[in-house]
């Protein structure tokens, strides 16, 4: 768990862990000189869940259970309430993917290159998929098929009751990058610095949209335009024709979301923006001090996201600060019924007051991308 004060300028003060070890080494444990957190951060945390190495993965939330992956290979499921464990499901590798979970299935990949269906009630294994790469691309289920990629440079379209290979496109790279599912399209970007349009069903190639750098940042769709970052700008295509609409100059690496007409985006260089999904120009950007990997999320007027260092809320329509809190990492936060759900690079998962009433809205979260609420119903 980590130490947290209101520090909007990205400074750092020790996590518990490491003020603890601090204390054990001279002796001062259990009183004077330890000081485990200040009123706001008690008054924020609602619970904590400590793993064995970072999480990085991000919260999907069903009825009451927030599922998570962590970097000690292991898949939880864990009481919304109390963060108590309802069961854990271990593979092989590290869990950077973010589990989506559909009709009773929990659907998620690990650096062990295989793609796990598990039981939402009681995280049983149902099948599995093996890949020729590891699986930090995290799977989109639309209609009876889920969507991945792999790291040997392949996007695969599984039938999402068997596991069975519907099809598969190989690319020029890594995909990283997650899949959405939009209108019979699936749209995913590679390392080779290519976006794709597919179809769904098929994986015929729609159109491909070439950009000067890495594509690990997932796309998200509103209003017939995909927002996608690269390492180089960030990109408004055109769903139908892929022709690109406007530019950003920034390095992305997370995934925007687009909520009323505004596309938030998180950039390596440590700044969110806020853009005009129609025109690209500017309404605000908030700067940190640390490289922000992770998405944000937009729950009524505040959107939320992490940085390496914090968690941050600001007013989505101004920029400006209501709350941090310190512990972040590449963990994108899911908002449900008030809490943020989020996990950290201090190998806990947190459950936050949000500060707000109600649950993430956006294109992102409702689009299935890196973590999600409510059961995505397979149609």
């Amino acid at each position: 768990m980590a130490y947290h004060g209101p520090l909007g300028d990205g400074t750092v003060l020790p996590s518990r862990r490491t003020v603890l070890k601090s204390a054990l080494s001279v002796g001062i444990v259990g009183g004077v000189g330890v000081s485990w957190a200040t009123a706001e951060e008690t008054e924020r945390q609602r619970w904590a869940f400590e793993t064995d190495n970072a999480v990085a993965s991000s919260p999907t939330v069903v009825d009451d259970t927030v599922v998570v992956g962590s970097g000690d290979s292991t898949l939880y499921a864990l009481d919304t309430a109390t963060g108590e464990t309802q069961w854990t499901f271990d593979t092989e590798g590290y869990i950077f993917s973010s589990p989506t979970v559909a009709d009773g299935t929990v659907f998620v990949g690990s650096d062990d290159a295989t793609l796990y269906a598990l039981d939402a009630e009681t995280g049983t294994e149902q099948w599995t998929a093996e890949t020729g790469g590891s699986i930090g691309s995290s799977p989109t289920v639309a209609g009876d098929t889920v969507y991945v990629g792999s790291n040997d440079t392949t996007l695969y379209a599984l039938d999402a009751a068997t596991g069975e290979t519907r099809w598969t496109v190989e690319t020029g790279d890594y995909v990283t990058s997650s899949p959405t599912v939009a209108d019979g399209t699936v749209f995913v970007g590679s390392n080779d610095a290519t976006i794709y349009a597919l179809d769904a069903a098929s994986g015929e190639q729609q159109w491909t949209f070439e950009t000067a750098g890495k594509i690990e940042s997932s796309p998200t769709i509103a209003d017939g335009t995909v927002f996608v970052g690269g390492w180089e700008s960030f990109y408004a295509i055109d769903a139908d024709t892929g022709e690109q609409q406007w530019t950003h100059d920034a390095s992305v690496v997370s995934s925007p979301t687009v909520a009323d007409g505004t596309v938030f985006v998180t950039t390596a260089g440590g700044l969110i923006y806020a853009l005009s999904a129609s025109t690209g120009d500017q309404q605000w950007a908030f700067e940190t001090k640390s490289s922000l990997h992770s998405s944000p999320t937009v729950v009524g007027e505040t959107v939320v996201f992490a940085s390496l260092r914090n968690v941050y809320a600001l007013d989505a329509a101004t920029g400006a600060q209501q709350w941090v809190f310190a512990s972040g990492g590449r963990s994108s936060p899911t908002v449900v019924d008030g809490t943020v759900f989020v996990g950290s690079d201090d190998t806990s998962v947190y459950a936050l007051r949000a500060g707000v009433d109600g649950s993430s809205e956006g294109s992102r979260v409702r689009l299935g991308t890196l973590g999600h609420h409510g059961a995505r119903r397979v149609e």
